[in-house]
């Protein structure tokens, strides 16, 4: 096989022992990097974690580099799954990476490399912090790999860990897409046409059509729909992915496509059946809901796929959809996170999702993560994006440039958990705290752009001065609102000591709830130490006697509730598996502190999916649990899976009392079974 000359100039560094960052766009081959270097260490007796920013990914990495290196040689630790952990090629998720070089660092004394596929998450509002922590506390001989989509400021990144680690990263930035992608629009009267074509065209429409008062244009548009959108494209431009940011809508969108289409001739719907045949058999029984309905469209070539289908529903989408015999696949932005799928092209129902907080425009990354799926390799000589225009809902504002070169940069969104407190305190002194603190990347990129603000605020006040003494008074006037400008800019820049801040009123909660006395962690802080989820609240409830008074599957209720976040809308089974009320006042006592002293309560504790573990702990088959629940399977096999990785945590922060430790066990085996249960 021949390299690209990206390829070989990443594989060159890591020959030479180099840390490497490789930015380059989806379905260029950035993992075939990855794949030399494990098999390298692999031959070399070195050892090598992967991280990945999502389970699915981990699992699906693990079954790969199984095949390919042979089961003794591989493992996994995602949190829930525990297979082979002294493995020399280690699978885990980048929240287990970072939990290692806190609290058992000589797990990792002899890992020569880390890689961390989608480095890019840095970025993510949620977890990010995660990324950050594992690149400034890998050990000084530990080299890494980052994998990351088109980042226009990866030179900054590098530069940044080149301080934090004291030798250089290296970067190859490859901006060049294998199959160059070509982006479309599509609207019902328009046909398949451009962004600038299509807003001229609604212009003209809007200066016809009578104005109401308000300026808001009369509805009168005809509807454009995914339907015509697909007629218009299915003899040139399949396969395609649908990107539909709503789980129904996408079963509701195949389900409509089903009527109108049937894409695949007898051989190929005997193929589809083997398919299916296949994975049921590994499947090995248990409840599939969704496979009925699902299955009668894929014999159509049609499919969905979204977070809250069972594990082997999705499995079957992915095969089918990887051997080309799903012609049109609707699915959720899941789709685009580190699965390889390539199509000949992509297709948008909408430029606005829910972000869990409010309805907003895709940003050019997001749109490009999903966009880059289009184009096969080999096969395809461009790849084909189609965005669906409906003018009845047409904001113009709200849609990306799909000019790669503006993909937004990378931003830090560092902050500090109460877990990373307890570990700086346990194992650090003041000042080495003050200056772990300031190795962030969010105080990195705040030091250069004030930097750069002062440097131009120095040269337009010279300016100002210049032509205080003798210019005209306009350019006079222009030069001190440049002045004005940027002294805002400066002052609107965050403290150079906000994470201190921010560490000294986080460290004001553990103090009022007695986790660390003067530099010392009390036991309660020793516990919490060993929890990433809920850390407070789990370890109140810990020291409240819970886990030793209430019986296993009173356990696994409560576990799943900790941390649970229901979706909008979603119901409540009542249940009397513990007491709610006298758990509550352990979360109120909790917000009242972190509000007093930090501003934000943390504590998150719903218990709507309490009365299915209760049940599901006691036995009950997996059908009967879904009968009436107000959560999809996936979401439900979800909450269970991480009730399971909470259980583990707390076993592991109670090691020195054995009956508890294997109370925990039975909990967790009580959960981990049948439909819940992960096969790898």
């Amino acid at each position: 096989m021949q390299l690209d000359p990206f390829q070989q100039e990443a594989i060159g560094w890591i020959q030479q022992n180099y840390s490497v960052l490789v930015s380059a766009p989806t379905g260029t081959g950035k993992t075939l990097v990855a794949d030399y270097l494990i098999e390298e260490m692999a031959r070399q007796g070195r050892r090598v974690v992967y991280t990945a920013p999502i389970k699915a990914l981990s699992n699906q990495k693990f079954k790969e580099f199984k095949r390919l290196l042979g089961a003794d040689h591989v493992g996994i630790l995602t949190g829930d799954v525990v297979i082979n952990p002294e493995a020399p090629v280690l699978i885990m998720t980048t929240e287990i990476f970072r939990n290692l070089l806190h609290q058992d660092p000589a797990r990792l004394a002899e890992v020569a490399y880390c890689i961390f596929d989608e480095i890019h998450y840095i970025d993510d509002p949620a977890r990010g912090s995660v990324w950050e922590e594992s690149l400034i506390f890998m050990p000084p001989h530990m080299r890494f790999l980052g994998l990351s989509a088109t980042i226009p400021n990866v030179d900054e990144l590098a530069a940044w860990l080149t301080q934090v680690h004291g030798h250089p990263v290296q970067v190859v930035y490859h901006p060049q897409r294998a199959v160059p992608l070509t982006h479309y629009m599509f609207e019902v009267t328009a046909g398949i046409t451009t962004f600038r074509q299509l807003s001229q065209r609604y212009r003209r429409y809007a200066e016809r059509l009578r104005v109401r008062p308000n300026g808001r244009l009369r509805l009168e548009f005809p509807r454009t729909t995914h339907v015509d959108l697909v007629e218009e494209i299915r003899r040139r431009y399949l396969p395609c992915l649908f990107f539909t940011f709503s789980r129904r809508q996408c079963e509701l969108n195949g389900a409509e496509l089903g009527e109108r289409f049937d894409f695949l001739n007898r051989r190929e719907k005997q193929q589809v059946k083997d398919v299916i045949d296949k994975h049921l058999a590994r499947w090995g029984g248990g409840t599939i809901p969704r496979l009925g309905s699902l299955t009668r469209l894929l014999l159509k070539g049609i499919g969905y796929h979204h977070a809250g289908l069972l594990a082997v529903v999705k499995d079957i989408v992915e095969d089918l959809f990887e051997q080309r015999l799903i012609r049109v696949l609707y699915c959720t932005e899941t789709f685009a996170v580190g699965l390889n799928f390539p199509c000949r092209s992509v297709c948008f129902d909408s430029m606005t999702k829910w972000d869990g907080e409010s309805f907003r425009a895709l940003t050019n990354r997001e749109y490009f993560q999903m966009a880059g799926r289009a184009g096969r390799r080999g096969i395809d000589e461009r790849g084909y994006v189609f965005t669906l225009v409906d003018f009845n809902r047409f904001v113009p504002e709200e849609y990306p440039s799909m000019q790669e070169q503006d993909v937004e940069p990378l931003r830090s969104r560092f902050t500090l958990s109460y877990n990373s407190v307890l570990q700086l305190v346990r194992s650090y002194s003041t000042d080495e705290i003050r200056s772990i603190l300031r190795k962030n990347f969010a105080t990195y990129q705040a030091e250069r752009e004030r930097a750069r603000l002062e440097a131009a605020l120095e040269k337009a006040r010279e300016r100002a001065e210049e032509l205080a003494r003798g210019g005209e008074s306009k350019q006079q006037r222009q030069a001190a609102r440049r002045v004005r400008s940027l002294e805002r800019e400066l002052a609107q820049l965050p403290p150079a000591e906000r994470f201190t801040h921010e560490f000294v009123a986080k460290r004001q909660v553990l103090e009022e709830l007695d986790f660390i006395r003067g530099d010392q962690l009390t036991a309660r802080g020793e516990f919490a130490a060993r929890i990433n989820i809920q850390e407070l609240l789990v370890t109140e409830l810990f020291f409240a006697g819970y886990f030793h008074e209430l019986d296993p599957d009173q356990i696994n209720a409560l576990a799943v509730s900790i941390d649970y976040e229901p979706r909008r809308s979603e119901g409540r089974h009542p249940h009397n598996a513990f007491d709610v009320a006298d758990v509550e006042t352990h979360v109120r006592a909790i917000e009242e502190v972190e509000r007093r002293l930090v501003g934000t309560p943390t504590v998150r504790f719903h218990d709507h999916v309490a009365a299915l573990a209760y049940r599901w702990s006691k036995g009950e088959a997996f059908a009967r649990l879904l009968q009436g629940a107000y959560q999809d399977e996936g979401d439900i096999v979800y909450a269970l899976r991480r009730g399971i990785d909470l259980l583990r945590q707390v076993r592991f922060a109670a090691a020195e009392d054995p009956f508890l430790r294997a109370k925990l066990q039975e909990c967790m085996e009580r959960m981990d079974r049948d439909e819940v249960a992960i096969v790898l």
